[in-house]
């Protein structure tokens, strides 16, 4: 039986969230919906005078002196001081690769190491290759270094897909990506109880990796800010803790974020000018494909660095694992169906709002919120 997660349930009072008229709402669209109620004019931009993205990651000061491995480790003891069970929730990807070599490397022992494979139309093992081919063999080691740790792997079946498109579409698309064969984060504790169990006995920490950042610079010197949209998949997933950008690390984050400075600092390269003067912009930063992180990566690095992220347009072309899954969906007549009912809601809600919309079309994207600015350097440049 599957039981629909509405509500926040999280050991912080600072999660990332949007802030409409001084509420929390842990969802992109139940934002924009709750904005738009809001408005009192036909003037489409008013509703984002309502809405306010916040992760709370405001950090500044000066570059930490220890390296990026250094603390990748103390943030791994951190986690594990700080609770009773935790859960790394890993893909195979080089974030999730990082965090377990983190733990790893700094003599801590995770409690469990959960995944789930997605089959939105068929069980068939080519939809999932970055678990197969990157993840299955970390594991291996997992089991080496940490003989008692629990592997657990909670899928997403196709009847799974076909019930959450048939009665709970709405609450379906509140908590993912616009991708119609991926989803959320909590989808697995709705339908895995025991997940929720656990977490609500005893001081549980779901560790995910990331989010990536935007480092920018203008007249007032170097930030670091977040765009909304990577965290669209976990908004809403039961006592998560980001590893990398999270409000109790501070220390980390700054040096990722000097990191960034010192390798987009790299590309001035006329010696008659300021770099200020010849840098001016932002740029997003994919940690696990900047080699000065310092990760450590997975052997299939194909899956970890998405070195072709900019060509990547509109919400059926996201990449290798997009592809997968859209192919998988499409393989079957109960996929077919799937798809048919998500892009069905997604017509409804460009025909109702569009100016929610990348240039008024849902297959586009949703128009990305961001952070403030933060300027994390106090010499400015």
């Amino acid at each position: 039986m599957i039981e629909l997660i509405k509500q926040k349930l999280t050991n912080f009072d600072n999660d990332p969230c949007y802030l409409v008229s001084g509420e929390k709402i842990y969802s992109k669209y139940l934002a924009n919906k709750k904005a738009q109620s809001l408005c009192k004019t036909n003037d489409p931009n008013e509703l984002w005078s309502y809405i306010k993205f916040e992760n709370y990651v405001t950090h500044k000061g000066e570059e930490p002196k220890e390296s990026l491995r250094e603390l990748y480790k103390k943030r791994a003891v951190q986690i594990r001081d700080e609770n009773k069970f935790v859960r790394i929730w890993a893909s195979g990807g080089a974030d999730s690769t990082c965090v377990l070599h983190a733990f790893r490397e700094a003599g801590v022992v995770p409690d469990e190491i959960a995944t789930y494979m997605q089959y939105p139309g068929a069980i068939h093992a080519s939809q999932n290759a970055e678990v197969d081919f990157s993840l299955r063999p970390l594991l291996k080691d997992v089991r080496k270094w940490w003989p008692g740790v629990k592997i657990k792997f909670y899928d997403i079946l196709p009847e799974h897909y076909a019930w959450y498109a048939e009665h709970a579409i709405e609450h379906w698309v509140s908590y993912t990506q616009l991708q119609p064969a991926a989803c959320g984060w909590q989808i697995p504790y709705e339908i895995y109880p025991e997940l929720l169990e656990q977490s609500m006995t005893q001081q549980t920490t779901n560790i995910y990796s990331g989010p990536d950042f935007t480092i920018g610079l203008d007249s007032k010197g170097w930030y670091y800010k977040f765009i909304d949209k990577p965290y669209n998949y976990a908004f809403n997933a039961p006592f998560q803790q980001h590893f990398f950008a999270d409000p109790s690390c501070k220390e980390l984050m700054l040096k990722m974020a000097y990191t960034a400075k010192q390798h987009i600092s790299s590309k001035a390269t006329d010696d008659t000018q300021k770099v200020e003067d010849q840098l001016r912009g932002e740029w997003d930063i994919k940690s696990g494909a900047l080699k000065e992180m310092d990760f450590w990566l997975p052997n299939n690095v194909e899956f970890g660095t998405k070195k072709n992220k900019k060509n990547w347009i509109g919400v059926l072309n996201r990449g290798p694992k997009a592809s997968l899954r859209m192919h998988n969906m499409i393989s079957s007549e109960s996929g077919q169906t799937t798809l048919m009912n998500i892009l069905y809601f997604y017509k409804k809600m460009n025909i109702q709002n569009p100016h929610w919309f990348t240039n008024g079309n849902v297959m586009l994207d949703w128009i990305g919120s961001a952070t403030n600015k933060v300027y994390f350097d106090p010499k400015g440049f």
